[in-house]
């Protein structure tokens, strides 16, 4: 990625295409988008090593009632083989109502040919 606008681009489209899976209940597909050695760090909980864990949050957090998510980049930094992705997000229960707004960093590794989730920390905005 050699430019702010592609590397916008991009995580605009990958947001989009992880908020589809996430609704459609495609956490197999949720969890491929993060490396194979990725860690998500949810808030008030232990960090999640590996797709498998990972996999396992969605999952738990859409059994939880979780229905969607909206996600907006606000800031990206270009690092070699590195995206650092600042934003917000929106998450909605299954009855459409928003049930918390977030604030997050996502740190983007090249792996092969596509880029990947690597490092994943979000926390509430409602205290």
């Amino acid at each position: 990625m050699t430019s702010k606008t592609a590397a916008l681009n991009f995580l605009k489209e990958a947001n989009r295409n992880l908020a589809t899976m996430f609704k459609d209940g495609d956490f197999s597909g949720v969890s491929g988008c993060y490396t194979k050695d990725a860690i998500l760090m949810p808030p008030n909980q232990k960090s999640c090593k590996g797709k498998k864990a990972i996999e396992k949050w969605w999952q738990e957090a859409s059994d939880g009632g979780l229905g969607s998510l909206t996600l907006r980049t606000s800031e990206v930094d270009i690092k070699g083989t590195s995206l650092i992705e600042s934003g917000g997000a929106i998450l909605r229960g299954k009855d459409g109502k928003v049930v918390d707004s977030l604030k997050y960093i996502v740190i983007w590794k090249k792996s092969g040919k596509s880029w990947k989730m690597h490092r994943d920390i979000f926390n509430s905005n409602n205290g």
